[in-house]
């Protein structure tokens, strides 16, 4: 009896030291430590291979490494053949990664107008076991129950421990009372292969248009704080549940970048307790613009790193997503041998 009491004991203090592992706003537990970071992103459309998924990887999250030679990792042969603003998202047990991407491609020569009111309401999902070894992609159309859908873009994910289930959200243009809009919808799935019908998640008051959020979970202990998103708009917001109240903490008007911005990546380093927030300089054309805070919850501390502070590496990176991965992860990924496209499905 003493035995077995003792092994509970000893499994149960294993248990929550892998918990304590954990990132603050990582969707659920990881038990092997994180010690490096992957960075998926686009490119530029204006390049043949400009829109499809392109890996880096950093040790500081500071200084990037291109990886396959800056060439396409995962290369999409559904739909329209091309894929943006990639999400990475992981599995609560830490076995499985999902990534998610918009379909759509601006070098087939659509152009935006189509791409905004007629084009794909679909999003592209790839799963892996490891970030090495990656399923075919999949074309699941989550949008078009949407009454007049005009688009489906950047895809997020998050996983909802209250629901046992992911709670994923993206922006879709359109029209509501008059106004065509981008506003931000939202599903559930399971197994990113069936979903929920879609409902209306974000809505400004002005209905100014949407585009890009990103939600992360805190380890804040007022619940109050539990989550916070960022948008495209530089508008920082929190809640105590993805579906709860969501108030106004904070903006990014300090910067002077205001309107300037947009595909926010906001996520947290692995050791430090800091937190990263990437905006895409969408207007000046510059890529990145990498900014850094102790706390998520005081949007108004977070700074512009100097440009000797960092290095992005060669490729230029567009909307994309940092994960936290683990030592095992980072070499699978160093040492991929014929790194590139997936087969077509």
């Amino acid at each position: 009896m003493y035995s077995i009491r003792r092994r509970r004991v000893l499994q149960g203090a294993l248990a929550a030291a892998c918990s304590a592992l954990v990132a603050p706003g990582r969707a659920a537990a990881h038990p092997t430590p994180l010690t490096a970071y992957l960075l998926a992103y686009f490119t530029d459309e204006s390049l043949p291979d400009g829109e499809q998924i392109y890996f880096s990887t950093s040790r500081d999250a500071l200084h990037w490494t291109d990886l396959h030679g800056g060439r396409p990792m995962l290369v999409s042969h559904v739909g329209e053949r091309g894929v943006r603003d990639p999400a990475l998202v992981r599995a609560p047990a830490g076995d499985k990664l999902f990534l998610l991407a918009t379909d759509l491609r601006i070098a087939s020569g659509k152009g935006w107008d189509t791409a905004l009111h007629r084009g794909s309401t679909a999003i592209i999902v790839w799963e892996s076991g490891n970030l090495v070894d990656w399923s075919a992609p999949r074309r699941i159309d989550i949008a078009a129950s949407i009454p007049g859908a005009g688009c489906m873009w950047a895809p997020e994910a998050i996983y909802d421990d209250q629901h046992g289930d992911y709670f994923v959200y993206w922006t879709t243009v359109t029209m509501e009372a008059g106004q065509k809009r981008g506003r931000i919808y939202y599903a559930r799935t399971r197994d990113f292969r069936t979903f929920t019908p879609a409902k209306l998640y974000i809505r400004r008051a002005d209905d100014a248009f949407m585009l890009d959020t990103q939600i992360v979970k805190t380890a804040h202990a007022d619940p109050l704080l539990r989550y916070v998103r960022v948008s495209g708009d530089g508008i920082f917001e929190a809640s105590d549940a993805l579906l709860g109240t969501w108030r106004q903490i904070g903006d990014l008007a300090h910067t002077g970048k205001a309107g300037q911005l947009e595909g926010p990546i906001l996520f947290p380093y692995n050791q430090s307790g800091q937190w990263g927030l990437w905006m895409d300089q969408y207007k000046a054309k510059k890529g990145y613009l990498p900014l850094v805070a102790d706390d998520v919850t005081r949007p108004a501390t977070f700074q512009a790193l100097a440009a000797d502070r960092y290095d992005l590496g060669e490729v230029k990176k567009r909307h994309g997503t940092v994960l936290g991965i683990t030592e095992r992860e980072f070499a699978a990924l160093q040492a991929w041998p014929g790194q590139g496209a997936t087969p077509a499905a």
